[in-house]
């Protein structure tokens, strides 16, 4: 077998970073990252957060298999979060498959393969849920915005979440490994750097003191914004449970820290809150999404939001609708209940019909195309400074980046300006982007 890998990742920015950690850990190995036509090898990095993911990740692996027919010795693996709840499972399920790598075994990549190779498999390398030991590595490529995972694992049980079952309990990664990588990328260029967490500003919750009334994470982000060359630094997903004075002031006093905010709520029902097992209720989390629009007028502001959770009534369902009332939302990641085996909530009573669970997702798209909208149309005539992340995927001789605000504009501009901030005047908007020019 040749030594070339297509990596293949499904699912959140986490995974997105655990792909980098597998592909550094393979070129340490002697591998090389390829395309897929190129590859003598596949590794899918999988979700398992909805059913939908997992049947994804399920065929994107049958189909990888069926070209060991013409290439006995192509080897075919998978990763991440549907590899560690199903385990032995996927070698049934995928004939054929040669590895299965838990989640907290992405840096043994590059072992699996070889062992493989050399005849060893199918190879089960499921996490024991041990100590936070990989996310420093990642492969020296220049990027304008880079993520940096922060810690895995989540400290909470809610109800619907399979999170806590393939993650494990929260680990944190050590300040100072942290800000050494982000230092490391500030000298290869990146100006942005994303913390993520499954709960990031639970980020060393029991493990590190609270100093001068500071969390360990807003010690964190202050400790980033020291770092020299880093312009803008945001954080993926924190918890209402966790957004406290002390980060929320963080927003006025760290001009690095980007305005616009992430903050799951799940439901605007407190009954429905209470089955999911949030911790909080509807105007606790309301109030902070209140007071970031009082003290920053121009912040964005979204959510995730899950429709049809078992005994959702209609009234349940309006609370969720009024929110966007009462808050206008920049942006919702909306999505129907997917019960997963090993959740609470799979066995609840009262599981909607799947009829009308698309019926209220419709609404409530409808509704966020309207606020989305209008919140984007507010800034057409500003000049806004973005991040020039890249060409667009259609053009490449446009430009798409990032405002301040997190919201995605198309401009065109030289390629010479991409990894800068520039000034780009808005000139159009629509549901999901902005357009503009350089000013």
């Amino acid at each position: 077998m040749g030594r070339s890998v297509y990596i293949v990742t499904f699912g959140c920015q986490m995974n997105c970073r655990d792909s980098e950690t597998m592909a550094a850990a393979l070129e340490d190995g002697g591998y090389q990252i390829v395309s897929e036509r190129e590859a003598d090898a596949i590794v899918i990095n999988s979700c398992s957060v909805r059913e939908e993911a997992e049947r994804k990740a399920v065929n994107g692996l049958r189909r990888a298999v069926a070209r060991k027919k013409n290439r006995p010795d192509f080897l075919v693996g998978v990763a991440g979060c549907m590899a560690q709840r199903l385990g032995g499972e996927l070698l049934q399920l995928v004939p054929g498959l040669d590895f299965v790598l838990g989640t907290g075994n992405f840096h043994r990549v590059a072992e699996a393969l070889d062992r493989a190779e050399s005849g060893e498999g199918p190879l089960l390398l499921l996490s024991d849920g041990g100590p936070y030991g990989y996310g420093g590595r990642r492969r020296k490529i220049f990027r304008p915005t880079a993520h940096v995972s922060i810690t895995t694992g989540c400290p909470m049980r809610c109800s619907y979440c399979i999170v806590p079952k393939v993650r494990g309990l929260l680990r944190s990664r050590p300040m100072g490994d942290i800000l050494a990588e982000i230092a490391a990328l500030a000298d290869e260029g990146t100006k942005e750097v994303v913390l993520l967490g499954q709960i990031v500003n639970r980020y060393g919750f029991r493990e590190f003191p609270t100093l001068n009334g500071k969390s360990p994470f807003v010690q964190l982000l202050e400790k980033v914004h020291e770092i020299n060359g880093i312009e803008r630094i945001r954080f993926l997903s924190p918890h209402p449970c966790g957004f406290r004075e002390d980060l929320l002031n963080c927003f006025l006093r760290l001009p690095k820290l980007c305005r616009g905010i992430h903050l799951p709520i799940q439901s605007g029902s407190d009954r429905i809150l209470r089955a999911m097992g949030r911790g909080y209720g509807r105007e606790s989390a309301l109030s902070i999404l209140r007071w970031l629009r009082e003290m920053m007028p121009d912040c964005a502001l979204s959510t995730d939001l899950i429709v049809g959770f078992p005994g959702e009534s209609e009234e349940d369902f309006q609370k969720t609708e009024k929110l966007f009332d009462e808050i206008d939302f920049d942006m919702a990641y909306l999505f129907k209940f997917s019960p997963r085996d090993g959740t609470a909530a799979a066995q609840l009573p009262g599981q909607l019909s799947e009829e009308l669970v698309v019926e209220r997702h419709r609404r409530l798209l409808a509704r966020l195309a309207v606020t989305s909208l209008r919140r984007n149309e507010l800034f057409i005539g500003t000049v806004q400074f973005v991040l020039a992340e890249g060409p667009s995927r259609k053009d490449r001789v446009v430009l798409v980046g990032h405002t301040q605000q997190g919201k995605k504009i198309f401009f065109r501009a030289p390629q010479e300006v991409v990894g800068s901030i520039v000034p780009v005047a808005v000139t159009g908007a629509s549901v999901a982007a902005l357009t503009g020019e350089l000013a």
